[in-house]
């Protein structure tokens, strides 16, 4: 039988590894929340100034209306049971969705694909809009713009970053499917900009999926617990009407069989 080999930890009686790191002596104390998720995601320990755009990222995505349909799911199961129960709803519906980890490693591997093209340099806005059929990352629904794209855009600015390779070739290709298309550029991809500037490969940039609506899945999830509505736990039965065969009566039931 082929041994499954790891690399993402080992308990010990005196000391904890976390992908090769002492928890313990090397990150007790000094790593933040941030810098274990990210490190547990993709191996990788960011720094302070790099770690600082991840909670930019987090705190961007705090779009925790219960109207938004993700979070219709977090209620819904949640109100059967337990916080948890709504978030891990939340997270297996946003599978294949328009929104959670498909989605946005879907925008990775385009940037990255479009950033290969580039291959260092810069590409003309024409090159750009070429690519633009059928790319992932672009699409914004019952507004406008996305909100949480502009604001992101603005605080990368503060932190001059708005011109690393992947995020200014995000912002064109952003700026160039508004003026040749008609089409505004999600929030997710500008958050693969973002993690591949980090040097995040497009498999890690993905479960980020997960941690961006975490928080918004588990303020809904809790609340939702602990009303458990009942008009969410079963439709009320004059909101039902049935249209199928009459119901049938078993032989055993009827006596026709001991």
């Amino acid at each position: 039988m082929t041994a499954i080999v790891t690399r993402v930890a080992h308990t010990g009686a005196d000391e904890l590894r976390f992908h090769g790191r002492r928890v313990f002596a090397e990150l007790l104390g000094r790593a933040t929340t941030a810098q274990m998720v990210v490190l547990g995601i993709s191996g990788t320990l960011l720094d302070d100034e790099q770690i600082a755009v991840i909670d930019d990222i987090v705190t961007a995505m705090s779009s925790a209306d219960p109207r938004l349909w993700p979070f219709k799911v977090t209620r819904l199961a949640a109100s059967h049971g337990t916080a948890p129960f709504g978030v891990a709803a939340t997270l297996v519906a946003g599978e294949g969705g328009m929104y959670g980890s498909n989605r946005l490693l879907d925008a990775a591997r385009w940037l990255a694909a479009l950033g290969a093209k580039a291959n260092g340099g810069t590409l003309t806005d024409d090159e750009v809009a070429a690519e633009l059929a059928g790319a992932a990352g672009f699409g914004v629904v019952y507004r406008a713009r996305d909100e949480r794209f502009e604001a992101l855009v603005r605080q990368l600015e503060r932190r001059r970053r708005e011109h690393l390779p992947f995020t200014a070739l995000c912002l064109q290709a952003a700026r160039v499917a508004r003026e040749r298309i008609q089409v505004e550029a999600h929030v997710y991809l500008l958050v693969a900009a973002i993690c591949l500037d980090l040097g995040l490969q497009p498999d890690a940039i993905a479960a980020f999926g997960v941690v961006f609506l975490f928080h918004d899945s588990l303020a809904n999830a809790v609340e939702g617990a602990r009303q458990a509505p009942t008009v969410l736990q079963a439709l009320p039965r004059e909101c039902v009407e049935y249209r199928g065969r009459a119901a049938r009566r078993s032989p055993r039931a009827a006596g026709q069989l001991v």
